[in-house]
């Protein structure tokens, strides 16, 4: 659905908007989810009560412009849901079984993820990816040409719509503005310490060149 033109004909026909319905349509449901979620609760209750007029108005199907508010999956491409969103954080290692997956004995890995519990641990390992490494699901994943060891991860990507800080865990749900399936593209070969005797190359990994090479971020659910 062509959301910000449905909006617009709601405007002129419901609220009377003659002259600005458009212009106040790409205001607060811009045609862009980065725009739209800087709107905040006002773009989102737009959304809601054009939702709400359309289920009511069968026949409404095009625009002020006799644009069609409803297009097939095959007259669209699937973008990245969050064009160029403002930080991608990345959490690694982000579950117990991750951790512990190359410790082939079962009672010595039940250990392993014992111990790793007891130790509390509340501050997660955390890698960015630039935002411009964003791309949608029907994109292509490139191969550079200085890598052999590509490889990838499914992930939950969460979307945070809301800004805050010192936010309490009680709160943190209404900083979400909802949830997408992001990939984390990783190049093996360039990330791990390189086997010198180089202090910086034996203790940390290269996040940013391992995992921040082009199109490694795809997200978005293709159907």
């Amino acid at each position: 659905m062509d959301l910000s033109s449905a909006y617009a004909r709601y405007l002129k026909e419901e609220k009377g908007r003659e002259d600005n319905a458009k212009r106040l349509a790409s205001a607060l449901i811009p045609p862009s989810m980065t725009g739209f979620l800087e709107g905040g609760p006002e773009s989102h209750t737009a959304a809601l009560e054009t939702l709400e007029w359309l289920t009511g108005k069968p026949k409404a199907t095009v625009g002020l412009d006799e644009e069609s508010l409803f297009l097939s999956r095959g007259q669209v491409k699937l973008c990245a849901p969050v064009p160029l969103p403002g930080k991608i954080y990345c959490l690694a290692v982000n579950y117990y079984d991750h951790s512990t997956e190359r410790i082939k004995d079962p009672e010595a890995r039940r250990k392993e993820v014992e111990r790793l519990k007891d130790l509390n641990m509340d501050v997660p390992i955390t890698f960015q990816k630039p935002p411009t490494l964003a791309v949608g699901p029907e994109d292509p994943v490139m191969k550079p040409r200085n890598t052999e060891r590509m490889d990838y991860e499914c992930e939950l990507g969460i979307v945070i719509g809301k800004k805050g800080k010192y936010i309490t865990k009680n709160k943190a749900y209404d900083h979400i503005a909802g949830y997408t399936v992001f990939i984390d593209v990783s190049y093996r070969d360039q990330d791990f310490p390189q086997d010198v005797d180089y202090g910086m190359y034996k203790r940390d990994i290269n996040w940013t060149k391992g995992k921040g090479m082009d199109n490694s971020a795809p997200m978005g659910h293709a159907s």
